[in-house]
């Protein structure tokens, strides 16, 4: 970033560029902190998850307007699933708009699911959301004045099935109906 004179460059919507920074960098690291954890979420080797994120740390245009989620594992079955990490340190647990609409778009192309994996932080739980089977439009949207003005899906309760301080749920166990 620093190479590349990005971090002055940093505003998304008039936020300052250390408030930018600062989010995506908690982001990141909460990311690789938890790759362990998806390893046996997925039951893989950690070597079978790719970072495929368009953060790309030269190309401001692309650091900002990404919605490509941020992970690929590659399944023992042959099955890839799409990871979009997100982590939430306010007790208000939302998805953007432009996510689904991604994984929307993927799951059309090649039939890969996007799975949200929302780290709430503050109450120490983790929400599993199949970004893909969720209805474009319906009472869960809202506007968020924090992001934005974007439309956010809510992320209820029932969709938090792992507490962090016990053994992670197994992704072959959820239930995404």
């Amino acid at each position: 970033m620093k190479e590349n004179d990005l971090l002055s460059q940093l505003n998304n919507q008039g936020r300052r560029p250390e408030n930018v920074y600062y989010n995506w960098m908690r982001g990141y690291v909460i990311s690789n902190y938890f790759l362990k954890a998806l390893g046996i979420i997925f039951d893989v080797d950690t070597s079978r998850i790719d970072l495929i994120g368009e953060d790309d740390l030269k190309k401001i245009e692309v650091f900002k307007r990404a919605a490509k989620a941020d992970l690929e594992i590659r399944l023992n079955n042959g099955e890839k699933v799409r990871i979009e990490m997100q982590s939430g340190y306010t007790g208000a647990n939302d998805i953007k708009q432009s996510k689904v609409l991604e994984a929307k778009r993927i799951y059309r192309e090649s039939e890969t699911h996007t799975l949200a994996v929302h780290f709430d932080l503050y109450n120490g739980q983790v929400a599993f959301v199949m970004l893909d089977a969720i209805e474009e439009i319906g009472e869960h949207w809202i506007t968020r004045p924090q992001f934005e003005g974007a439309m956010v899906f809510e992320i209820e309760q029932n969709y938090f099935v792992w507490k962090i301080t016990e053994t992670p749920t197994k992704y072959k166990e959820m239930n995404f109906n």
